[in-house]
């Protein structure tokens, strides 16, 4: 998969792609996950791992690309 950025926020991470279908791949994998640790009692807060945000033109990267977000 070509992941161009991985920031990680204190709940949620997020993966960027510059291909959509990695990003959708990569989001049936934390859809997964999120099932997992969501009956665990994890809180993700206002955010949901698994769905994939697409920027034309990302404002940081300068590029189009689709965020996951990851768990």
């Amino acid at each position: 998969m070509t992941m161009i950025d991985n920031p990680q926020g204190c709940k949620v991470g997020w993966a960027v792609y510059d291909n959509e279908a990695e990003a959708k791949a990569r989001a049936a994998e934390e859809e997964i996950a999120r099932e997992r640790k969501f009956k665990q009692g994890y809180d993700f807060g206002y955010l949901w791992p698994g769905s994939i945000k697409h920027y034309p033109d990302h404002p940081k990267l300068g590029v189009e690309c689709w965020e996951v977000v990851t768990t």
